[in-house]
């Protein structure tokens, strides 16, 4: 775990051996998560894509690669790791797909408007390190939109004793809901099949 106050954030990945030079602008890695949940791309295209993220990406993309690149993009060495006990723990505890609370492209407006409101920060005219605004993200209060919308949609209506309340909260969860496919999987699990 890096401490982002006083150390840089990272400009490349290891992997193989080798040091790669990284694309680190915030647009481009959320560009990048649009692209994995892409349906109409098969995952040897989205490999053949993630060249796109390294300034110079060598021919062959491996495994280690990959790796390296997913934990730039989900910020790993921003969080504390897991002991191998909660892995396991995790991997007993698999629960039923659920649908997301939080989509980059559905939940664009709101995230301009939270920086801007918040930080004075306008993110159509920055350039900004991924894991930054990663920070800055994570620290938006209860009363942005974003974590307003993040509530909502996590909300689980079979708590809210009040009838009215309930039918409120569902309501705002229809008009905010992020399109969300279960797959066979997930379906047989909560039909018991």
């Amino acid at each position: 775990m890096i401490n982002p106050i006083y150390e840089e954030f990272p400009e490349t990945v290891e992997a193989d051996g080798n040091s790669y030079e990284i694309i680190t602008d915030f647009r481009d890695w959320i560009r990048f998560s649009d692209m994995m949940n892409d349906r109409s791309l098969s995952s040897e295209e989205k490999i053949f894509l993630l060249k796109d993220w390294l300034y110079e990406p060598p021919e062959i993309i491996t495994k280690p690669l990959i790796d390296a690149v997913f934990s730039f993009y989900r910020a790993d060495k921003l969080e504390l790791k897991k002991s191998d006990s909660d892995n396991e723990e995790d991997e007993n505890n698999q629960e039923i797909k659920r649908p997301p609370v939080f989509d980059w492209k559905i939940d664009s407006k709101c995230i301009i408007g939270d920086f801007q409101r918040f930080y004075s920060i306008n993110l159509l005219d920055c350039k900004m390190h991924w894991w930054r605004f990663r920070c800055l993200f994570s620290a938006l209060p209860d009363d942005s939109q974003v974590q307003k919308r993040i509530s909502v949609r996590s909300c689980d209506l079979s708590k809210i004793k009040d009838r009215s309340e309930r039918r409120r909260i569902m309501e705002i969860q229809r008009k905010i809901a992020i399109p969300f496919e279960y797959d066979d999987d997930t379906i047989c699990a909560i039909f018991d099949c």
